[in-house]
């Protein structure tokens, strides 16, 4: 599950960059990038429930409210643009800066 929640989490990202980078506007990125990152967040809360009672638990806790927090900003930014975008994007770096720290000293 960790791994699928990883691909996921990766192709989310970049079916919304992609076509940002290349200035494509369209709603079906958006949607296809909310529906991927909506199944990605539920494969690391499985990941978590999985590893109940092993050594790394502690560390997908972690991960799991850190991507809680990217699927709750993606929707209140989805409603209104301003603070919650900026809380949206802040949480997505926060993973990587996680995932750094998890690889680092864990």
């Amino acid at each position: 599950m960790q791994k699928l929640s990883s691909s996921l989490f990766m192709v989310s990202l970049l079916v919304y960059y992609i076509p940002k980078v290349f200035k494509v506007k369209k709603s079906k990125y958006l949607k296809t990038h909310i529906a991927i990152g909506g199944v990605s967040i539920a494969a690391m809360c499985m990941a978590l429930v999985q590893n109940i009672g092993q050594a790394d638990f502690f560390k997908y806790i972690g991960f799991a409210g850190i991507m809680i927090l990217i699927g709750v900003t993606g929707y209140y930014a989805t409603k209104k643009s301003g603070l919650p975008r900026i809380l949206h994007i802040i949480s997505t770096i926060s993973f990587f800066v996680y995932l750094f720290i998890s690889i680092k000293f864990f």
